[in-house]
């Protein structure tokens, strides 16, 4: 017998070996052999950082099951939901006194706010937002007067190549003080009132998410962060119902 001949029938010989091993479950060697081992290698991988959308198909007062746009289900227990939340379509002229409101838009620099979208905050929803009044250039920084590192020789705020082709935009939470059109006031400052951008404007009112509120088929933004064998950790779950709060029937 040649070498060469030799040497594949060795290959063939360990190759087959390794098969029946692997399909009887006893002998098998390798990663991902016991049941511990293959538990946390069925575990999803996420990329770091970001969200994903997905439906509900299952809802129960301790658990949720999403699936993704890929068809992928996952299990989630309420328990480890970090933030949760509920949007639901609003109508600025029929919310009630105290609501809060919260905007970030592009700044017009004459009290106006150009932006696509606002939020209400009604009740005891209005602890998940503080007001404030916060001006922001370039890549989302926040604008200091009284800082004078940033500002340069000219007087100006330094900028980084890319920021000065950015509009200066204007983030906002406070008192609603008008629904048509939209007009919020600020802890510090004048009011602003918000205009609709070129594609419209849509408005929610955002309370604190709880399981009795969710149902199947629902529309969820998650933002994972761990997933274990019995549930997905999410930092930020938010349920985007269709119909106004008012409307909804327990």
């Amino acid at each position: 017998m040649t070498r060469n001949r030799l040497r594949g029938v060795i290959l063939g010989i360990g190759v087959t070996g390794l098969l029946t091993l692997g399909a009887s479950g006893t002998r098998a060697q390798g990663p991902f052999t016991t049941p511990a081992q293959m538990a946390a290698f069925n575990v999803p991988r996420f990329q770091p950082g970001g969200g994903e959308w997905a439906r509900v198909v299952t809802a129960t007062p301790k658990w949720i099951v999403l699936e993704n746009a890929a068809g992928q289900q996952f299990p989630v227990s309420f328990g480890a939901i970090e933030v949760f939340v509920i949007r639901w379509p609003a109508d600025p002229r029929m919310a009630g006194p105290g609501t809060l409101a919260e905007v970030t838009g592009v700044d017009l620099m004459n009290g106006s706010v150009v932006a696509g979208h606002v939020d209400l905050f009604e009740g005891s929803s209005r602890a998940l937002v503080t007001p404030t009044s916060l001006v922001m250039v370039g890549y989302n920084r926040v604008v200091n007067p009284n800082n004078p590192f940033q500002m340069n020789v000219f007087g100006r705020y330094s900028m980084i190549p890319g920021e000065e082709w950015m509009p200066q935009r204007r983030h906002l939470v406070g008192a609603l003080i008008a629904g048509n059109p939209i007009v919020i006031a600020p802890p510090r400052g004048p009011s602003a009132m918000v205009v609709p951008g070129s594609g419209g404007m849509s408005v929610t009112q955002v309370t604190i998410g709880s399981p009795s509120f969710v149902r199947p088929g629902d529309l969820v933004w998650y933002l994972p962060v761990n997933a274990t064998p019995q549930t997905l950790a999410v930092g930020r779950l938010v349920i985007h119902k269709t119909i106004p709060l008012a409307q909804f029937v327990p």
